[in-house]
C-alpha cells in the first residue's frame, strides 16, 4: 500500500479504533427506553448482604418468606437437602386434612407407640382424627402420627407411598419420605424450600393454624405442651413447628405476624434454633421496613379520568390483593421492602372503560398495579367517585 493510501484510510482506522476502545459488550434491553437508574457498587453489596444470614447462625439451612408479596426476603442453601426430622409431620398432617375426615375415631393399637415424643397414647384409646391432630402437631407425638397414618391409608406404607406421590405433585424435587414421624432413616430428606411449600398449603387451614399457634391444650383427656418455645416468648410468633433428631440437629419453622402481615422463617440443621432464629428475625426487622400501598397524593394522574364528552371524574383506591384475580381476597396495605428497594416500587394503572364510553359514580374503573422493578407485587381496585 502506497504512503498516499495509507493516509487516506488512516483517519478511517483511527475513527474505528475509538468505537471499539473503552466500551463493554453492546447491551439489549427489552423495551424502547433503556433502565432508568442503575445500581451502585455500594447498593449491589446491600442487596447481597440483606439477603444472607448473619454469619453467627449455624443452621445449614434458612429461608425467610413474605406470604402477602410471594417475596424470600433471606437464604442460604434453601434447596439443600438435609434430614426433616419431625416437620416431616407437616405432610402427614398435609394428607390428614386433604382427607378431611376429621370426625372419624381411629382405636390405638400396640404398633403406633413407637416411643420417644408422644402425645402419651395407650393402646386400645379411641380418639377422634382431629384430637390426634392436636397431639401430633404441638408436643410432637410420634404415636400420634403413626395412629393417623395407619387410619389414612390402611397401613404405614401405604401412607409414606402417599406422602411422596404428593410431595411429587407439589414439586417438592427435594423431598423424599420413609415414615409419617420423621425419625432418622436413610435417604429421608427435604430442604427449607420443599417444606416451606408444605407450609403455605397447611396455613390456608384455619384448624392448622389454630393447633400450631396453641402453647398449650387438652385432647382426649392428655395435656398437651408445645415445642415451640418461642410461642409466647417473641412478639409475633404463631406457630409453626420444631424437629430434632441426631442425625438432623435442630430445625424450627416459625411464622411471624406483625400488623396483619405474615411471614415464615425456616432455620434447618442449627446448633441452636431458637439462638439462630432470633438473629434471623432480628436481621429481617433490620433489614426490611413495611412500605404503605396507597393511591398517591392529590393531584396526580392516576386518579382521574374523562369520559367520551370530556367530563372529569375522580377514582379511589379499594381493597389490594397480590392476586389479581381475587381482587376482594382481603386487603394488605404494605409491602415489605429494603431501603433500596423502595426506590423501585411503582405503580402503574390498567383501565377497562366500559362499553359505552361513559362512567358513572360507584363503576369500577380497573385497578392500580403495583411493581417492584418489573415483578407484580400487588394490586388494587379503582373506583369511580
Amino acid at each position: 500500500m502506497t504512503d498516499r493510501n495509507l493516509l487516506r484510510v488512516f483517519p478511517l482506522w483511527c475513527l474505528i479504533a475509538f468505537f471499539l476502545c473503552g466500551f463493554g459488550p453492546p447491551t439489549m434491553v427489552d423495551r424502547d427506553l433503556a433502565p432508568r437508574q442503575r445500581y451502585t457498587v455500594g447498593q449491589l453489596g446491600q442487596i447481597q448482604q440483606a439477603r444472607v444470614p448473619p454469619p453467627d447462625v449455624s443452621a445449614v439451612s434458612v429461608l425467610v418468606y413474605d406470604l402477602e408479596t410471594g417475596r424470600v426476603l433471606m437464604k442460604k442453601a434453601e434447596q439443600l437437602p438435609v434430614s426433616p426430622a419431625s416437620l416431616a409431620k407437616l405432610m402427614t398432617a398435609l394428607l390428614v386434612l386433604e382427607q378431611d375426615r376429621l370426625s372419624d375415631l381411629v382405636t390405638i393399637q400396640r404398633a403406633d407407640l413407637v416411643g420417644e415424643a408422644a402425645m402419651g397414647l395407650s393402646e386400645g384409646e379411641e380418639l377422634f382424627v382431629e384430637e390426634l391432630l392436636w397431639g401430633m402437631l404441638i408436643p410432637s407425638g410420634n404415636d400420634a402420627a403413626m395412629a393417623l397414618a395407619r387410619h389414612h391409608s390402611s397401613t404405614v406404607e401405604s401412607f409414606v407411598a402417599n406422602m411422596n406421590l404428593r410431595a411429587g405433585d407439589l414439586g417438592m424435587h427435594n423431598t423424599l419420605f420413609h415414615n409419617p414421624n420423621g425419625f432418622d432413616a436413610d435417604g429421608q430428606v427435604s430442604s427449607a424450600q420443599d417444606l416451606l411449600t408444605l407450609v403455605k398449603l397447611l396455613w390456608e387451614y384455619p384448624l392448622f393454624r389454630e393447633i400450631v399457634g396453641a402453647p398449650a391444650a387438652t385432647a382426649a383427656g392428655h395435656e398437651l405442651l408445645t415445642t415451640n418455645r418461642l410461642l409466647e416468648s417473641y412478639p409475633g410468633i404463631n406457630g409453626v413447628k420444631t424437629g430434632t433428631t441426631a442425625q438432623s440437629g435442630q430445625s424450627l419453622i416459625a411464622g411471624l405476624e406483625e400488623d396483619g402481615h405474615q411471614l415464615f422463617a425456616l432455620v434447618l440443621g442449627s446448633v441452636d434454633r431458637y439462638h439462630d432464629m432470633r438473629l434471623v428475625l432480628q436481621a429481617v426487622r433490620g433489614k426490611y421496613g413495611w412500605v404503605p400501598l396507597h393511591m398517591p397524593e392529590r393531584p396526580t394522574a392516576l386518579d382521574r379520568l374523562f369520559d367520551s364528552e370530556g367530563n372529569r371524574w375522580f377514582l379511589r383506591a379499594g381493597g389490594i390483593s397480590v392476586d389479581p384475580a381475587a381482587l376482594d381476597a382481603g386487603p394488605i396495605f404494605a409491602a415489605l421492602l429494603s431501603g433500596w428497594e423502595r426506590q423501585e416500587l411503582q405503580v402503574f394503572r390498567r383501565l377497562h372503560p366500559p362499553p359505552s364510553g361513559m362512567w358513572a359514580a360507584g363503576m369500577p374503573a380497573g385497578v392500580l398495579e403495583w411493581r417492584l422493578g418489573g415483578t407484580l407485587i400487588a394490586t388494587q381496585r379503582l373506583i369511580v367517585e
